[in-house]
């Protein structure tokens, strides 16, 4: 693969920008010393980000986009279009997933548990609504938990729903679900073990997955054997229903009663030191550049 040419993309234009920014860092260490030839590109730099790639004329392009403008199906519709291979899941698998109001549709209709919820298109309609507290209010196209609070009083619902309405078009009210966090990664059909994530101080939002550094991992998670199989069944199951390909991530809440609700599909999971895919891939015996290289390798063999 010496002449091999790669496109390694990060950066964007999204919330997540600076997360996107650790991954693509750690991904470009990966990639040097695997010795790869390969070029980095930002899609901040608009029209030039396309005549630059297209003049690089890669033989694949890594994706390590987060959020919206690169895991949502844009960057993948104009490498599609340029008949560019690339990393991860299809533009149409890509517009699902970073949507937790149309990955609840689809996964419910597959008989997959998902939470109760509401959507709401206005501020008003929101705020018209009496929920049955404690509910999660989400911004249903941002991801790292950005835009998500929990919340179990008035006052405090309508000052989410607010905060929300600045950053979507839509706002979700879910149902609060009290248990364990877990969350399964796939890489082309391979389940990884199961990662547990506890935090000393509220829940797994953006603080707690990247600042406070107070965040336990848990891998493989202490389950029993039985659920720690459903639930590796329900992580595959849901990559499959909505398409995925490439590396992928299911997360799932586990209530206090056993019963799991999977929360997300994340199609470009992280891939820093905490990241939770590189986590769960090293119980396997696979390091980061192990990881990196098998990404790579299925990429480029899946789309000949």
């Amino acid at each position: 693969m010496s002449n091999l040419k790669i496109a390694l993309i990060y950066g964007g234009t999204s919330r997540e920008r600076e997360i996107s920014i650790k991954s693509g860092k750690a991904v470009e260490g990966a990639l040097k010393r695997l010795g790869y030839n390969f070029q980095h590109f930002d899609p901040i730099e608009g029209k030039e980000f396309i005549d630059k790639i297209y003049e690089y004329k890669p033989n694949l392009a890594f994706l390590v986009l987060h959020g919206k403008g690169g895991e949502d199906g844009v960057v993948q519709s104009i490498l599609q279009f340029l008949n560019i291979p690339y990393t991860g899941s299809d533009h149409i698998t890509s517009v699902l997933a970073i949507d937790k109001v149309l990955t609840k549709i689809v996964l419910k209709h597959y008989g997959i548990n998902v939470p109760e919820g509401k959507v709401f298109y206005s501020l008003d309609q929101a705020l018209d609504f009496t929920p049955d507290f404690p509910v999660v209010v989400k911004a249903p196209t941002e991801g790292s938990s950005i835009g998500v609070y929990i919340v179990d009083n008035r006052e405090d619902y309508t000052k989410a729903v607010k905060e929300v309405f600045k950053i979507d078009e839509k706002v979700l009210v879910e149902q609060y679900i009290k248990g364990r966090e877990l969350t399964v990664s796939i890489l082309d059909g391979e389940v990884y073990d199961i990662v547990e994530v506890k935090v000393e101080d509220g829940f797994y939002d953006y603080t707690n997955k990247y600042i406070s550094g107070k965040t336990t991992y848990i891998c493989p998670a202490e389950l029993e054997e039985n659920l720690y199989r459903e639930i590796q069944t329900i992580g595959l199951r849901s990559y499959e229903v909505l398409n995925c390909r490439g590396p992928a991530r299911v997360d799932i809440m586990l209530s206090q009663e056993n019963t799991p609700f999977v929360l997300e599909i994340n199609t470009i999971p992280g891939m820093t030191e905490r990241s939770l895919l590189p986590k769960a891939a090293a119980i396997k015996g696979v390091s980061f550049d192990m990881l990196v290289e098998k990404i790579v390798r299925n990429s480029l063999r899946d789309r000949r």
